[in-house]
């Protein structure tokens, strides 16, 4: 009697409980089964992000001393997959992901290098590709499409023209106006300009909360406050000149930088490995 009651108050709780037999009494099957981890592919990901680092290190060689490094080698992007990658919770899916991602990077990496290396030429022989050529050691690309790509000035009713830009989705592309629309000076003072963005924004991926390089003397008050007057500066300082006019046609933003202005200049592309002529 007392068996078959404590049978019966075992039965009524697993009524109650809302289990039946088969759902608290697991197969031998499924009971002896081993919990799947994903343990092995979490280390074959982490294995290959590894190696994929590895390989970016060495490539990002080519890159020391040259200025449009921040954008090449997006270091700051890759610190944040590292920090992934350490996260102790990390899953298998997630570690897949960042190496697929670190693995398209070295590639982009390689072909980054591949297109500098055929870029060193000065396949056009102009004035303006050499001095971008020089500047960035081929990274920096130059397309003579600015009439199309740069958009038409604000003041072209009064004679103004847009030679160039430097366009915030592709920071290592100058766009310029072909050499044969420019004289020899303007087109230097013109293609140093520009350079001096594809620097600007550069800074920009080193100083991300905007707290410091060029920033930092724009917020100073040096060069009226200006991107653009600043890289009047740096094309005047580059070319040791003093004026923005040859005689024939005038360039940049009307402001000439004086010592002060230019010894900043020299200090902040220092910090860039910049060129200063």
């Amino acid at each position: 009697m007392v068996a078959f009651m404590g049978l019966f108050a075992f039965a009524g709780l697993g009524a109650i409980l809302g289990l039946s037999d088969t759902a608290t009494t697991p197969s031998p099957s499924v009971e002896a089964a081993p919990v799947d981890t994903g343990a092995d592919d979490l280390d074959a990901h982490i294995a290959l992000y590894e190696q994929e680092r590895t390989k970016i290190d060495e490539l990002s060689v080519a890159l020391d001393g040259n200025p449009a490094k921040p954008l090449v080698a997006l270091f700051d992007w890759m610190e944040d997959q590292d920090a992934k990658m350490t996260d102790p919770n990390l899953t298998a899916y997630s570690a897949e992901l960042l190496a697929d991602q670190m693995s398209t990077f070295r590639a982009d990496l390689e072909q980054s290098i591949t297109d500098a290396q055929t870029r060193r030429t000065n396949a056009s022989g102009s004035v303006s590709e050499g001095l971008i050529d020089a500047a960035g050691n081929g990274f920096i690309d130059v397309q003579y499409d600015a009439a199309t790509a740069c958009g038409t000035n604000e003041n072209a009713d009064q004679g103004y023209q847009t030679v160039g830009c430097v366009k915030g989705g592709s920071p290592l592309t100058v766009h310029l106006l072909p050499d044969a629309e420019r004289t020899e000076w303007h087109a230097k003072m013109t293609t140093v300009h520009e350079l001096a963005h594809v620097y600007q924004r550069a800074d920009d991926v080193r100083y991300p909360d905007d707290d410091g390089g060029y920033q930092a003397l724009l917020a100073q008050g040096l060069f009226q406050g200006s991107e653009e007057v600043m890289a009047d500066c740096y094309a005047l300082t580059y070319l040791n000149e003093w004026t923005l006019s040859d005689g024939v046609k005038e360039t940049g933003y009307g402001y000439v930088c004086g010592d002060t202005e230019r010894q900043a200049i020299r200090d902040w592309a220092a910090g860039m490995n910049a060129p200063v002529g």
